[in-house]
């Protein structure tokens, strides 16, 4: 399993939503629109001007606040109903990507980098433990980086910067993918080789 189009590289850094499991990002729209309805633009605006989801995705407020702000939007609607708003974006990882994960990290360093957050890493979790009986995608990686584990998020430099050194890594022999182009820019700034994963592009069309 080698990459095509880049030279040198000895690490490869993935993103975790629409690089190895796929979203549907409109379902969480969707059900967000049956919630909130006329007010689903007001109130999704209400909450970044907070960074209600920034602080939930850096860890710094819990899974029980970040539902109750939410709720406060929805009165009639339960932590349950909301949840499953949340969470309606995660599909599957199909097989072939647990494939080519393994047969990366054969020839390869490998790290899973994700702006996340518990109640997402939580369903994703539970359906691994159903559909592969393993606890988590720890296996397929040298090692697994999560923004509300670790209080970091992309595209700050610093979250990068804690890859690079925690596992001795040289930029320029590290590529980075990432489906959001954005999130590429803090490792460009620090010399990582990198590649925007657009939806016409599958990640098995990087290698052969």
């Amino acid at each position: 399993m080698q990459l095509k189009n880049f030279e040198n590289i000895k690490n490869i850094i993935f993103d975790l939503g629409n690089v190895i499991i796929n979203l549907d990002e409109e379902a969480t729209r969707d059900a967000f629109e049956s919630i909130f309805g006329g007010d689903y633009d007001n109130v999704m605006e209400e909450l970044q001007n907070d960074k209600v989801f920034e602080k939930y995705e850096t860890g710094n407020i819990s899974t029980q606040t970040f539902l109750n702000e939410l709720g406060a939007f929805a009165e009639e609607s339960n932590h349950d109903e909301l949840r499953y708003a949340w969470n309606a974006m995660l599909l599957d990882i199909p097989k072939e990507r647990y494939k080519l994960l393994e047969k990366c990290k054969n020839e390869y360093k490998t790290f899973c980098l994700s702006n996340t957050n518990k109640l997402h890493i939580d369903f994703i979790y539970k359906n691994l433990k159903k559909t592969k009986n393993i606890d988590n995608l720890n296996g397929y990686f040298d090692k697994v980086y999560l923004s509300h584990e670790i209080k970091m998020r992309k595209p700050n430099t610093d979250i990068f910067e804690k890859v690079l050194k925690e596992n001795g890594l040289n930029p320029s022999e590290t590529l980075f993918i990432d489906d959001t182009e954005g999130h590429l820019e803090g490792a460009k700034s620090l010399g990582i080789q990198t590649f925007h994963l657009t939806e016409d592009i599958d990640i098995s069309d990087l290698f052969i």
